[in-house]
């Protein structure tokens, strides 16, 4: 069985186990565990991955956006990874999305280790050996994982080209080529939105780069939302730990440009001059490391070294 996958093969050496974490109303909102398949029942590390989509688009089990590196990288580690999805905006505010958040880690807590146990009798989850990632907007969920939940939760965090501020953009901005709706085509998507609807999964393309467009056209604030803790960048400024931290971020991401996350990386270091932090930053765009193993990527090699050196201390 070989580990280097397609997205059309991305779990196809897992177990993949979906259910809920919370329900609203009628809506449930999905989580999905993959388990490697041979794996031996016992205790296992665990890898927490919240996915992209700018916080408007994007699925938890999504392969198209889950990096092909993590497939050896959970074989080889014996690791169980959990997938949660989330609320998105611009149906929810940033508030109601941290909600989710806190509601998923105490449903990991308490209700996660007996529905392994159902599915695959005899596996555990060690929780001293707990990493959380995310990549884009899920960087976002995984930074502000951190920087919510008590010190120790979380043995380190790998963090991909993350949103950690409510960044400018213009309207003649073209995020990977691609040019940005114009305001009234926005109008109309937010027009058309229906009070009370609960929305927490949607599969790209579908309202791909949405949030990019209501950055440009002045009404992301209005739906999402404002306040310190509703971004990493000012809410690290409050912070008494940090996790050790690992970021990727291509430097010619035309998406989430990759300055922004040197300024946070900055601000963390002066907040927490202790914590472990270190940023990569290779040529490509957004989404550059898909496809990409270790194998063929010296310095990813050696940063998932790193990262497990902590991660499984």
């Amino acid at each position: 069985m070989s580990l280097r996958t397609t997205a059309a093969t991305r779990f196809d050496s897992f177990n993949l186990y979906r259910t809920s974490y919370k329900k609203i109303g009628d809506h449930e909102i999905e989580v999905n565990v993959l388990v490697p398949k041979g794996t031996k029942p016992g205790k296992h590390p665990v890898l927490v991955k919240w996915h992209g989509g700018g916080l408007s688009t994007g699925t938890a089990a999504y392969p198209n956006w889950f990096g092909g590196f993590f497939v050896p990288f959970l074989h080889r580690n014996s690791a169980i990874a959990i997938l949660p999805n989330y609320r998105l905006t611009p149906e929810h505010t940033g508030k109601e999305i941290l909600e989710d958040i806190t509601d998923f880690w105490a449903w990991f807590k308490t209700s996660l280790p007996a529905y392994v146990d159902s599915k695959e009798r005899g596996f555990g989850l060690d929780f001293t050996k707990v990493l959380v990632s995310g990549d884009s907007a899920g960087g976002w969920c995984a930074l502000q994982s951190v920087l919510s939940l008590p010190e120790g939760s979380f043995k380190a965090s790998l963090i991909q080209y993350p949103l950690v501020n409510s960044f400018p953009v213009s309207p003649t901005d073209t995020p990977m080529g691609l040019s940005i709706g114009s305001k009234e085509e926005l109008d109309e998507i937010l027009a058309a939105i229906k009070p009370g609807t609960v929305v927490s999964g949607a599969t790209p393309p579908a309202r791909g780069f949405l949030t990019t467009m209501m950055q440009a056209h002045g009404r992301w604030d209005e739906y999402f939302g404002t306040g310190k803790e509703l971004m990493p960048d000012t809410r690290v400024e409050d912070a008494k730990f940090l996790a050790p931290t690992y970021i990727i971020h291509p430097e010619d991401d035309s998406v989430v440009p990759v300055k922004w996350t040197h300024a946070f990386v900055e601000k963390a270091k002066k907040a927490l001059p202790d914590a472990k932090i270190k940023l990569v930053s290779p040529p490509g765009e957004h989404g550059f490391d898909i496809d990409m193993y270790e194998e063929d990527q010296p310095w990813l090699k050696e940063l998932l070294k790193e990262v497990e050196g902590d991660w499984l201390a």
